[in-house]
């Protein structure tokens, strides 16, 4: 304002050069070759030492040490100058990459996990067989065998249900597990695996208590742990080896630290899917999952250590001899094998067993007399698992609450919810004879009617 109140002269191609040279978005004017010729400062900045812009409507450029952007151009006039302005999109880049990595990973989870579905019952066939085969008299070296086969036909079932898990299509086990003898398998496993010499130190807490949840998945996050610190030790080939593997309790937690001495790694992205591998990134989901976690950071020099975190459980899964013995259990499944491996694991432990390889026998048993448990099938030709579990509600309410269901399949939501709220439980085939006596401890415990 002058003196005399009025305005200022303005001049409007003065504004107009200022506004140009101090937007905060890239900004260029370039001649029909795509050369040069105005830019702002925002835009010498970033796009230094590109003297020409390539003449295409749109498209992304990534500039080193930059980011990526996303170059627009628009026609300014007739002789085929443009005006070119940029915007950084390096955050959606990477999240479509992301995507795509994701819908990759997903394709390649639903083949692993049919795999792993055509695999479930052939591997509990090898199973079960091999535990009745176990239960003939034996020459030694046949038994030493026998032995080996079955430890094998478990970790192939383990290693299928962490798949299933995984893949979402099973639920989470749980089950008491050590976690020292976890470490001690997957060392095991690693060392008949490993290429390269090293030298691994165990420091195992003999006072450690067990962990609940699902012994598989975690022997899984171990067996990454494990791997991630081999890769890591022996990429220095002028240098042996060593990772320390160690459990305690801390802060009322457990805890598993895994060290290695190779280089240092990216700990706050190691867990993306991105940098720090697939496996890294599941096995932090499984640790949450177990009311855990996953942590990394690099050690001083050199080398990194990652700790798996698990809560102590406040409940204990004991032996089921007691609840077991002289209960009346009846057995319903059309494959013989499965009921003779059941009654001969119950039978051992004082159970009454009866069989029956249909729904309608076993509803015959029902009517006949009363069952303190009944460990059935869902599936069955004629007259289904779910389906004498509706007959055997008319004949005693309380029945619903002594029923075991034994699925191959993954159990419908709806339906899980359904028996939940009325006390089912449900086991899924493949099955060791450890899970199912545990899973009828959870039954008893969680319905103590009257004759439990």
């Amino acid at each position: 304002m002058t003196k005399e109140g009025a305005a200022l002269p303005i001049d409007t191609a003065q504004l107009v050069s200022m506004m140009f040279a101090l937007l905060p978005v890239p900004v260029a004017i370039t001649d029909d070759r795509g050369r040069v010729v105005l830019c702002n400062s925002c835009f010498t900045d970033i796009f230094q030492g590109i003297p020409v812009i390539p003449t295409i409507p749109l498209r992304e450029v990534e500039i080193p040490e930059r980011g990526t952007f996303r170059v627009k151009t628009l026609p300014l006039t007739d002789q085929g100058y443009q005006i070119v302005f940029a915007e950084e999109v390096g955050e959606q880049v990477q999240m479509r990459k992301r995507v795509a990595r994701l819908e990759k990973m997903a394709a390649v989870g639903r083949v692993v996990s049919g795999v792993a579905n055509e695999l479930e019952t052939p591997l509990a066939d090898i199973a079960s067989y091999a535990y009745l085969v176990e239960r003939e008299a034996l020459a030694p070296e046949i038994r030493q065998v026998l032995g080996s086969l079955l430890a094998r036909a478990e970790r192939a079932s383990h290693l299928v249900q962490s798949l299933n898990a995984i893949g979402g299509s099973t639920d989470m086990r749980r089950a008491m597990f050590d976690l020292n003898q976890i470490v001690c398998n997957a060392v095991d496993l690693r060392r008949h695996q490993q290429e390269e010499l090293l030298d691994v130190v165990l420091n195992l807490d003999d006072d450690l208590p067990k962990g609940i949840g699902d012994p598989s998945l975690i022997e899984q996050v171990v067996l990454t742990l494990l791997m991630n610190a081999e890769d890591a030790a022996t990429s220095n080939p002028d240098r042996e080896g060593l990772i320390e593997i160690r459990t305690c309790i801390r802060n009322e937690r457990i805890q598993l630290h895994v060290t290695d001495n190779g280089p240092s790694r990216d700990a706050t992205n190691i867990f993306e899917p991105v940098d720090g591998g697939v496996g890294l990134n599941i096995s932090a989901e499984i640790a949450k999952d177990h009311g855990g976690d996953l942590f990394a950071w690099n050690s001083y020099g050199g080398g990194a250590t990652l700790t798996l975190e698990l809560p102590i459980p406040t409940e204990e899964v004991d032996a089921v001899v007691s609840q077991l013995k002289d209960k009346t259990v009846l057995v319903v499944d059309a494959e013989t094998y499965v009921t003779e491996l059941i009654s001969d694991a119950l039978g051992r432990l004082g159970a009454i067993v009866q069989i029956a390889n249909s729904g309608s026998e076993a509803y015959d048993h029902l009517k006949a007399e009363h069952h303190d448990l009944v460990i059935c099938d869902r599936h069955m030709p004629g007259l289904s698992g779910q389906g004498l579990y509706r007959l055997s509600q008319d004949l005693e309410p309380e029945t619903a609450r002594r029923f075991l269901f034994l699925t191959a399949e993954p159990v419908p939501a709806d339906t899980r919810q359904f028996f939940s709220e009325r006390g089912v439980y449900f086991l899924r085939k493949p099955f060791k004879v450890h899970d199912l006596l545990e899973t009828i401890e959870r039954l008893f415990d969680s319905n103590p009617e009257p004759g439990f």
